[in-house]
């Protein structure tokens, strides 16, 4: 029953927040049969934990801890079968984020694998860099040059530290997510010919910039810049960008109202209409909460379980008590 009402939960909040989808929150212990570590393969002692640290960016109630015990791939990581209890569908989706606090600073490499289409099992493998020294921080992987994936995926394993581990160290996950792309009425925005959208636009989905590491083989670098995508889709003529509810990371506002002098965007809760008024927005990390089905309420007033989306850490289940 606990199963079938987190699904439920789940599935409310994907279809309420820009499709995002929730593949591990982080307050669940009853998700799978498999064990009792909330899904997680027995790698690296996983347990579900009280957050350390809720006054940073995740403000989340609990989380994900394991153990790096050694320098081999086995001690360094844990891996979650979402395939037990819930297919994803990527729907085209190349993009996955998750919450991560450690002691030392390296890159976080994920490894996407085993279909559950019953198509040919495939290892594709992506690398972000954590630089936080000690808190939290949202980690960004994008898959879109790793071309063996399909969107049926369903094992993620999380090497936390690719570099070597001098001692044991613990570890802290949180808010798996799968980032929706961001679109325009329903059109993938690197399908929209360039130059051609004008009047009020409004867009859905997530947007962000940054850079990861392809890890199959030889390294190389992956650039991704959703604002400078979106900029190119635009004509001076645009005078609205309709913001409210796409998930952001990060904002970079200034080389869209560059071109579009005139132009407003309209976040959750801020109005930009100057590059003057970046400085204050960019950092802001703006809260948004909703019901389980799917209401948008200005704050929690009566005791329950809320979603929680914010900029950083998109969404979140929380507990009001």
């Amino acid at each position: 029953m606990k199963k079938q009402l987190l699904l439920l939960a789940i599935t409310m909040a994907t279809t309420a927040l820009s499709a995002q989808t929730i593949l591990w929150d982080g307050e669940d212990e009853t998700i799978t049969s498999r064990n009792e570590y909330g899904g997680w393969w027995d790698r690296g002692n996983p347990m579900v934990v009280d957050n350390p640290e809720t006054d940073g960016i995740n403000t989340s109630a609990k989380c994900l801890k394991f153990t790096m015990t050694g320098n081999n791939f086995g001690e360094k990581h844990v891996a979650l079968p979402f395939r037990d209890w819930i297919t994803p569908d990527l729907q085209g989706n190349r993009r996955f984020s998750l919450m991560i606090k450690k002691a030392a600073n390296d890159n976080v490499k994920i490894e996407i694998s085993d279909p559950t289409n019953g198509a040919d099992g495939y290892w594709e493998k992506t690398a972000a860099w954590y630089g936080s020294e000690g808190k939290w921080q949202k980690v960004v992987f994008d898959f879109s040059t790793n071309t063996n994936m399909n969107d049926f995926p369903g094992v993620i394993s999380i090497e936390a530290q690719t570099g070597n581990v001098s001692e044991p160290q613990d570890v802290y996950i949180d808010n798996i997510v799968i980032e929706p792309m961001p679109t325009i009425d329903g059109t993938p925005l690197k399908d929209i010919a360039d130059g051609s959208l004008t009047g009020s636009v409004k867009v859905t989905g997530s947007l962000m910039k940054g850079d990861c590491q392809n890890a199959n083989g030889d390294w190389f670098r992956v650039d991704y810049d959703d604002f400078a995508l979106l900029k190119d889709k635009l004509s001076a003529e645009v005078t609205e960008l309709d913001m409210r509810g796409v998930i952001l990371k990060d904002a970079y506002w200034d080389q869209i109202l560059d071109k579009c002098p005139s132009i407003t965007i309209r976040l959750d809760d801020e109005t930009i209409t100057s590059i003057s008024q970046l400085d204050r927005i960019v950092n802001t990390e703006h809260q948004t909460y909703y019901t389980l089905t799917g209401a948008r309420i200005d704050k929690p007033l009566t005791k329950g379980v809320y979603i929680l989306r914010t900029d950083y850490s998109g969404a979140k289940k929380v507990v009001v008590k």
